[in-house]
């Protein structure tokens, strides 16, 4: 007779976190309403940009390939921009991580706030955590159905305001939303509103903990960025042991117990359902309930509070904890090289961006009456909100010519002293629409008269006829034999 294989997979133990109040979880309340604020908030505020401008004041218009952050206009050609966003974001996870372990988890992370958001829902409708889990344990019965039906549809909704919400950051929120009440919102929109509503209540109100046990990489990866100054929630062994939790050897030698009295207070609110007690954990969040239930037992049995702490491998050993070391210095220097290099870009942010290429094939051609001809595409970037035209004039080709694209008129490039043209005849009026790169093609030619052997440099002028202030200019050559 063979014994069976052991099982590879064990079953879920569903968690009941308790909920316990303290200094910590005042800190994660706070953190979750403020993230939450900014979250559901941001895409109802307006603001003004001027006519035929959206005037909401975070907006990621994909249609349009523009993204409005208050004053802030980013476009498709500033995408790289990204690139300085996500280096700052990825080595400020790894500074806070090498400061305090896995903090940003215990308080920052989007799955910890919504599931957190989630339990206080459920605790609500079900009770503390006994009467959730007698609830859990009982026959199912009206009663029953009731509370799991109604904590259910609070999660629904929960997932469908976050949906929602995400939904609006990617369309005029209240024109949206009452596209979604009258059922005629784009089928992306509500896709999304779909997508995120499913993951949400599954993430946060099914999964919990089992996404930061096996989906989350940081967890497994994390301890590559601790070293003995890194803060991290620990219990204090030399302190606290012997555990004794009865009463009366306590009283008989209270010399040979230690402060921990064995409550299991710290792994009942703990929301991986971890024991702090067996040591550093990758489970472990760094959300600091245990160390909010550990001081009130500590209050109770007239213990000194730290017990459980935040701490470093070397706090244990009684030595000093370093701030400042190589891999924060390092960080830090990253963080800011990369922000200078964001801000820089942002304040170089031009409203008009022109481009010449002269072509090569032919260099240059020469006409019937020994006039030059150099041809060149000029690409126009109006960055503007507003669609302009453009005045395009040529400085450094005396006598010159210029055509645009098919069009018959060839008209001076430049004012000639000799002849006295006046501007109106000078350069072409080229019109560009907001947010439109358009190419021209742009022939240039110098009549016999003004020809000189070689090359010679010239300057394409680019200016709105409505703002002066909107101008470009390119510098490239004029070839001739």
């Amino acid at each position: 007779m063979t014994s069976a294989a052991p099982s590879l997979y064990a079953a879920h133990q569903k968690i009941h976190p308790k909920y316990q109040p303290g200094f910590f979880r005042w800190i994660k309340w706070a953190t979750l309403w403020f993230l939450l604020g900014i979250y559901y908030l941001v895409p109802l505020i307006r603001w003004d940009r001027g006519p035929d401008v959206p005037d909401q004041a975070v907006l990621f218009d994909l249609p349009a390939r523009k993204f409005y952050i208050f004053d802030l206009v980013i476009w498709p050609q500033e995408i790289f921009l990204l690139v300085f966003v996500l280096i700052i974001a990825a080595v400020g996870l790894f500074f806070i991580t090498a400061l305090a372990g896995r903090v940003f988890c215990g308080y920052i992370c989007f799955q910890t706030v919504w599931t957190d958001l989630f339990i206080y829902a459920e605790k609500w409708i079900e009770g503390d955590r006994n009467r959730r889990i007698r609830l859990d344990k009982s026959p199912w019965n009206a009663r029953k159905i009731t509370i799991k039906v109604t904590k259910h549809l609070a999660w629904l909704v929960i997932s469908l305001a976050t949906g929602g919400a995400f939904t609006f950051y990617f369309a005029d929120a209240p024109t949206l939303f009452l596209e979604f009440l009258t059922g005629t919102a784009p089928y992306a929109a509500w896709f999304t509103l779909a997508f995120l509503t499913l993951t949400t209540y599954t993430m946060a109100g099914l999964a919990r903990e089992q996404v930061c046990l096996y989906m989350c990489p940081y967890a497994r990866f994390q301890g590559a960025m601790f070293d003995e100054d890194t803060l991290l929630i620990a219990y204090d062994e030399g302190r606290g042991e012997p555990r004794v939790g009865n009463r009366r050897q306590r009283r008989k030698d209270p010399r040979a117990a230690g402060d921990c009295i064995d409550c299991m207070e710290c792994v009942r609110v703990c929301p991986t359902g971890i024991d702090i007690r067996d040591g550093q954990q990758y489970q472990c969040i760094t959300c600091a309930a245990c160390i909010d239930a550990c001081d009130s037992v500590m209050d109770r049995v007239k213990r000194p509070h730290g017990l459980i702490r935040y701490t470093s491998s070397r706090g244990l050993q009684g030595l000093k904890t370093r701030i400042i070391r190589t891999r924060v210095v390092v960080y830090t220097a990253i963080m800011v090289l990369a922000a200078v290099a964001l801000a820089w870009q942002l304040q170089a942010q031009v409203l008009l961006e022109m481009s010449v290429i002269r072509h090569r094939k032919p260099v240059f051609i020469q006409q019937s009456d020994g006039a030059i001809q150099n041809n060149f595409t000029v690409r126009i970037l109006n960055r503007t909100p507003k669609n302009l035209t453009y005045h395009l004039t040529v400085d450094g080709l005396p006598g010159g010519r210029m055509k645009v694209g098919a069009s018959n008129i060839w008209q001076a490039v430049q004012t000639d002293p000799s002849t006295n043209a006046p501007a109106k005849e000078v350069g072409h009026l080229l019109s560009v629409g907001s947010g439109e790169a358009i190419p021209f093609s742009i022939y240039l030619r110098q009549p016999p008269s003004h020809l000189e052997p070689g090359s010679t440099e010239i300057t394409f002028h680019l200016q709105a006829v409505d703002d002066p202030t909107v101008a470009d200019g390119y510098t490239t050559v004029f070839m001739r034999p």
